[in-house]
């Protein structure tokens, strides 16, 4: 009996609602250190993820051995049940129940080629390393395999996607001290990802020699211009998780009141997007099969809208977003992003530098926010001094101080270089989810460095 005639047979337990979610996947990961085999290694794995749904309260049950998957039902919807003695009140937006069967198409399915043919691939791109490198290690990963998703409403989906992650490490060494470089790609694309990538490595070699000349940053309020690769950390980290509909439901999100109300700077325009062709953020339906879909956050410094589920739509009376997502069919989904940006901006790049004296960021090297408070910290992989439009000094150890809204208020131009695309993982309540980020480059007066 085909995957998902025996799952639409599992989701007829008795429940107000009942949905599954199964996942069929295998993955391979490589790590090289100086170029030698650290990790070599495949998986696979086999689940099934049952959620019931009975008088205002969930019940969820997980079981590997698909042979089980009907008591694994019985035992959600009984969950469910005791739960419902004391419900939460839960209750789902309605949706127009979806049928579709999809996949990914790359050009070199990792399915066909070996591990060992992998590992010879990773060996081969990595050029010799200019003198002054001290160690490099490099990581790929790929997985592949089939998602299903059905629930009593008459929801039938079938999705095989195809996703690999590539990130590589350069150290230097100045007084003693490890200054790291680091560069990473990934994309719904399969063994292919590992063409022509010299040149990111070799950006990674000479950025890690750029900081044994870099100076600690001036300390202080100054003008900042950023990278897209920080215009999407600030997207993300900054934005996105204060509005995702769980956080602004349950009342922990500084934007949480915010909801048409001018915030920040014409230039301030952020949206999340998982439609957006093959990025590594990007699916076709959510986790409760609702049809992805671009959702407009911040509008010209307006709060528009807010990334919802089915239940966190329904709490805030709005509609769903197609933003519940879940690390795997052992997990219950949770609203997350998809791929997070600022909007394209107006003005060549260049401008954003003429007159300007302040500090040039790049990348992201770690940082925190706290979406119920507002204020965040992030740490930049490099930067440089600009005095009167020019970039002079390379600095190390950039450390960005900030609150959401007083950062939004203070964009004063954003550049028409836009780039999305840069991969990553996301956390949040013990899970992880495919995310990309990115936006043009901009400029923030007065902003903390530490």
């Amino acid at each position: 009996m085909p995957v998902l005639d025996k799952l639409e047979k599992a989701v007829t337990a008795k429940a107000d609602f009942v949905d599954i979610r199964a996942s069929v996947g295998f993955s391979t990961h490589i790590r090289l250190r100086g170029g030698e085999v650290e990790e070599a290694s495949f998986g696979s794995s086999t689940g099934f993820g049952i959620r019931a749904l009975v008088g205002g309260a969930w019940g969820f049950a997980y079981t590997s051995d698909e042979s089980h998957l009907w008591e694994a039902a019985l035992r959600a919807t009984k969950l469910a049940k005791a739960a419902s003695r004391k419900p939460i009140g839960a209750e789902l937006a309605p949706v127009e129940p979806a049928r579709a069967k999809l996949a990914s198409k790359p050009k070199k399915h990792p399915a066909d080629y070996g591990l060992d043919e992998k590992v010879a691939l990773c060996r081969e791109i990595i050029p010799k390393p200019p003198k002054g490198i001290v160690a490099y290690d490099m990581d790929y990963s790929d997985g592949w395999g089939t998602q299903y998703y059905v629930s009593s409403e008459g929801a039938a989906i079938e999705y095989s996607p195809v996703r690999s992650i590539f990130g590589f490490t350069a150290y230097s060494k100045k007084n003693g001290e490890l200054l790291r470089s680091y560069e990473r790609d990934g994309a719904l694309k399969g063994v292919e990802l590992l063409g022509n990538k010299r040149p990111l490595l070799r950006k990674a070699f000479s950025n890690a020699l750029l900081l044994q000349r870099s100076k600690l940053p001036p300390k202080g309020k100054h003008t900042v211009i950023i990278d897209p690769k920080m215009a999407g950390v600030f997207a993300h980290e900054m934005v996105g998780h204060a509005c995702e509909g769980d956080t602004i439901a349950n009342e922990k999100s500084v934007l949480g009141d915010k909801l048409g109300r001018l915030l920040g700077s014409r230039h301030v325009s952020i949206s999340d997007d998982p439609t957006l062709p093959g990025l590594f953020g990007s699916y076709p339906y959510d986790a409760e099969g609702v049809k992805a879909r671009k959702t407009r956050l911040i509008e010209n410094g307006r709060v528009v809208g807010f990334m919802n589920s089915r239940e966190s739509a329904a709490r805030l009376g709005m509609e769903p977003t197609g933003n519940s997502r879940a690390e795997s069919a052992a997990h219950f989904p949770i609203v997350r992003m998809s791929n997070t940006f600022f909007e394209n901006g107006d003005r060549p790049v260049e401008e954003l530098f003429e007159g300007t004296s302040g500090i040039y960021v790049h990348g992201m090297k770690g940082g925190v926010t706290e979406p119920n408070t507002g204020y965040f910290q992030f740490a930049a992989e490099y930067g440089y001094l600009v005095e009167n439009g020019e970039k002079t000094t390379p600095l190390r150890d950039v450390t960005l101080i900030g609150s959401i809204i007083r950062t939004l208020r203070s964009v004063d131009a954003a550049a028409n270089d836009f780039t999305v695309g840069h991969p990553g993982f996301c956390g949040k309540a013990g899970q992880t989810a495919f995310v990309s980020d990115g936006g043009p480059h901009l400029r923030i007066r007065g902003m903390l460095v530490g």
